[in-house]
């Protein structure tokens, strides 16, 4: 099998996570977190509450993956800490609904913005999303350099039109209809505060997916920590200069609701251009954080494969450094969901999944610090140690669970197709085993 060359430089490594998760989340969440809080206030203090929770998954991910710094990200770790079966049931739970439903998210989002560009009916966005998950996953097939050259050059262009959505909304906006909303702002109840913790998060996550990378980056010791707090904190500084140059523009009643806010507040400055502009710069923001996402992720069903926990063809890799059968697969799941799910349907899918999985990749750094603890012996050599391990471990999990709990309750059709194919995951592991044994 074809070893992994370590080809990424610390840039790349950043930008990697940076690129994941500046996407489809600032461009198409923002309307759905006013829906829920009506406050401007709070709007910034939910941004703020997911920058927290984005730098304190850095900090624990950045230990992970400097002591164990191998494709795969958490899926090595569950592997190391709980065993094979978890693994597995980590590893096609990862493909299924976080890479192929988060892929498929950012996919949604594009085929909308797509249909405005080209002036097509809503009908079309399905398969206008289909067709950029397809085209994106064949950029990809071409080969890592490949892959992450385009990701690099689209991550710049994001920020740079970020900027420009800013520095308009700063500019034509006015500082005093930000004042009065926060002033005739309505009281929040918790209800709507988990409803809107989704969205934001959906719209950080990615900074981390860096570690899948690790066995690929040039000195994973100083790069990976590097590149997860740095992409935290860029992301942060970012996503509340943008929203804070929504609310100068737009009180959040009347960003409710809207699917691309940043297009309105173009087309209510600069008129139909404007709108029409910015509807292609998300279009390009989406198909660059389509091309971060297939990038690093992937990576986990490739690391199954070679493990022998998927069929074998899904471990190959072209002389390139591409997981091409990885990648083919990830794609046609992302096409179908894109296909038979709407985008808040695949969020809730989304965040559902990850509750479970990233809440035991979390609780994985405690169990390598107890065996450290129990046999005497020190931490591999350039790890990078998390601070107040134990309190972020456990914040990050109370709030993933807060959040399963309250998708649970609101959208329990789409909980009991999950529950499903945790089943027919059982089913499966159970029998690999049972084969192995013959």
């Amino acid at each position: 099998m074809r070893p992994l060359a370590r080809v990424l430089g610390p840039v790349t490594t950043l930008l990697v996570g940076v690129g994941i998760a500046v996407g489809s989340g600032i461009l198409r969440t923002p309307g759905l977190v006013a829906t829920e809080l009506p406050s401007p206030l709070w709007i910034l203090i939910v941004w703020i509450i997911g920058g927290v929770f984005c730098l304190a998954s850095g900090l624990v991910s950045a230990e992970l993956s400097t002591r164990f710094p191998k494709a795969g990200g958490e899926y090595v770790y569950l592997r190391e800490a709980y065993g094979e079966g978890v693994a597995f049931f980590f590893g096609w739970a990862f493909t299924v609904f976080i890479v192929g439903g988060g892929v498929a998210t950012i996919g949604a989002a594009a085929g909308e913005a797509a249909a405005a560009v080209f002036g097509l009916g809503a009908e079309t966005a399905p398969w206008l999303a289909a067709f950029s998950v397809a085209a994106v996953t064949g950029l990809n097939a071409i080969g890592l350099s490949t892959g992450a050259g385009a990701q690099n050059i689209l991550t710049g262009a994001k920020i740079f039109a970020l900027a420009v959505v800013a520095v308009l909304g700063f500019t034509l906006g006015a500082p005093s209809k930000l004042m009065f909303a926060i002033e005739a702002a309505p009281a929040i109840g918790l209800g709507g505060f988990l409803a809107a913790l989704p969205p934001v998060l959906f719209a950080y996550a990615g900074t981390t997916d860096t570690a899948k990378l690790a066995e690929e980056v040039e000195n994973p010791e100083k790069s990976m920590p590097r590149a997860m707090v740095g992409a935290a904190l860029l992301v942060t500084v970012v996503y509340l200069v943008v929203n804070l140059s929504y609310l100068f523009v737009l009180s959040p009643a009347e960003m409710k609701g809207r699917s691309f806010v940043a297009s309105d507040i173009f087309s209510i400055l600069l008129g139909p251009v404007g709108e029409r502009a910015m509807n292609a710069v998300s279009l390009l923001v989406f198909l660059g954080a389509l091309s971060s996402t297939v990038l690093a992720t992937v990576r986990v069903t490739f690391a199954l494969a070679r493990d022998g926990l998927a069929p074998s063809r899904l471990a190959f890799i072209s002389k390139a450094q591409a997981p091409v059968p990885a990648l083919v697969l990830v794609g046609l799941i992302a096409t179908t969901f894109t296909l038979f799910r709407g985008f808040r349907q695949i969020l809730d899918i989304y965040f559902l999944a990850s509750s479970v999985l990233f809440g035991l990749t979390y609780l994985s750094l405690l169990v390598f610090r107890a065996r450290d603890a129990r046999a005497g012996r020190s931490a591999p050599p350039g790890m990078f140690r998390c601070p107040s391990a134990g309190l972020l471990v456990f914040g990050l999990i109370a709030v993933q669970l807060a959040i399963a709990a309250d998708i649970l309750r609101t959208n329990p059709k789409d909980a009991i197709g999950a529950g499903g194919l945790v089943l027919v995951l059982a089913v499966a592991y159970s029998g690999l085993r049972w084969s192995r044994r013959r």
